[in-house]
């Protein structure tokens, strides 16, 4: 039995040893060019769809703040006060994410931000109008504050004042993101 094996694997064995005497390649003489691939043309620049940076934090931010449910920073105001200023205090171990807008809408046109996230605020990339701030201390260092009004449906209703104090912008903030503490 092994010899049957033996001389069946003969041939292969002599063509064997025929290849292995054939022509040498000096490996450190091959060229880049010398090398190419038969099977597939891969293109030089992959095209990798752009993903909108904007839409990209608004999604992350929103999801953020969503699965934090009610374990969030809110403002606060105290009626007892004689200024009616909305205050926010960031705590880094709650989120808060809370747009003022030009009507009492989601929908309508956004002025103002208070957020924990730093890409919503640094150099305000949503452009608004009234800027982004991580706390109302940001406002209160450029001479601003953000005035109670009153309650209009499911938003709060706010006054921007500027330094100048003479004329403010109203905004409207949504009333789930402000706790409201009446009058005794």
């Amino acid at each position: 039995m092994k010899f049957k094996t033996i001389i069946g694997l003969l041939p292969f064995l002599i063509l064997s040893c025929n290849n292995s005497k054939s022509k040498k390649v000096d490996e450190r003489k091959i060229s880049k060019d010398s090398l190419r691939v038969d099977t597939v043309d891969f293109p030089t620049k992959i095209e990798v769809p752009k993903i909108d940076t904007l839409a990209r934090i608004e999604s992350e931010n929103n999801a953020s703040v969503t699965v934090s449910a009610d374990d969030v920073t809110k403002a606060y105001v105290d009626l007892n006060t004689s200024d009616s200023i909305l205050t926010l205090n960031a705590n880094m171990r709650l989120d808060h994410r809370i747009f003022g807008y030009e009507n009492p809408d989601t929908n309508s046109k956004r002025l103002f931000l208070l957020s924990i996230f730093t890409n919503d605020v640094k150099n305000n990339p949503f452009k608004l109008p009234l800027g982004a701030y991580y706390e109302t201390s940001g406002l209160d260092e450029k001479g601003l504050k953000l005035k109670y009004k009153n309650i209009t449906g499911n938003f709060v209703q706010a006054t921007f004042i500027d330094a100048t104090k003479i004329k403010g912008t109203t905004l409207y903030l949504e009333k789930k993101w402000v706790e409201i503490i009446p009058k005794k």
